[in-house]
């Protein structure tokens, strides 16, 4: 199997003001996993909400899969809702269905018509990945913050691999890996890669974790004041942050 998805799998092209921040930007996934990578403040989030149909950008085209769905075309008139778009989302805060356990969190929205038998397969995959098998029947307003996040992570891949449609979902995730601390954050960021991949799932999702962006060996657009200023192999595009850290962790490590 190759990893290569087609030539641009998503085409984004928006110019959008939120708050103190101008958008302008255009980029093209291609690869099974891109990440948004830059400081704070500069849009990543605003990105990720207006190709999941949870914006509406001022102008802009935003164009979808092989057989080009247009998701937003301000010229054409085009909005398609945020349901309806072959796209999954996990926000960076959780948003759970209080009154439900862990499981039927991760299974609401696998309404798998065509493959209800790879259901439950699917179901325990995903809390396996995520450390939550022992949490399954757990109510989650008893998780702590860290377990939550994870049930909302879950639940994205969970839907997307389930996803009814002629094209795969795409996957978007705000800053997944937050807040974990180092070895299970490298475990899963190297799990998750490898599970999505097998289902090819495509994903994009957004970091200021330079490790992590190494760890998922993605290709990153990295953003700054609401523009994309570099897109490429992380291993071309963060180099320099690469090596500004390793400097700043030799010096501690000497201190």
């Amino acid at each position: 199997m190759s990893d290569k998805l087609p030539e641009h799998l998503l085409t984004v092209e928006i110019e959008h003001r939120v708050g103190t921040v101008s958008l302008k930007l255009n980029f093209v996934l291609t690869q099974p996993w891109t990440v948004l990578f830059g400081p704070s403040g500069s849009g990543k989030t605003t990105v990720l909400r207006a190709i999941a149909g949870f914006v509406r950008p001022d102008a802009g085209r935003i164009v979808y899969g092989p057989m080009e769905r247009l998701l937003v075309s301000t010229k054409e008139g085009v909005f398609m809702p945020a349901h309806l778009r072959p796209v999954r989302s996990a926000a960076q805060a959780a948003r759970l269905f209080p009154n439900m356990s862990v499981r039927e969190n991760v299974l609401y929205g696998m309404a798998w018509r065509s493959h209800p038998a790879d259901e439950e397969q699917v179901l325990n995959e995903v809390l396996g990945l995520m450390r939550l098998t022992t949490l399954a029947e757990r109510d989650v307003t008893k998780l702590s913050g860290g377990e939550r996040q994870r049930v909302s992570v879950a639940r994205a891949m969970a839907a997307a691999v389930a996803f009814d449609g002629p094209d795969k979902a795409l996957l978007l995730l705000d800053e997944p890996f937050a807040g974990l601390d180092e070895i299970l954050r490298d475990d899963l960021a190297l799990e998750l890669r490898s599970w999505l991949a097998r289902w090819k799932v495509p994903v994009l999702s957004v970091s200021h974790d330079v490790g992590e962006c190494y760890l998922l060996a993605a290709d990153v657009v990295r953003m700054a004041d609401g523009q994309v200023i570099e897109q490429g192999p992380v291993e071309v595009v963060l180099a320099e942050e690469r090596r500004r850290l390793m400097e700043r962790l030799r010096a501690g490590s000497t201190a």
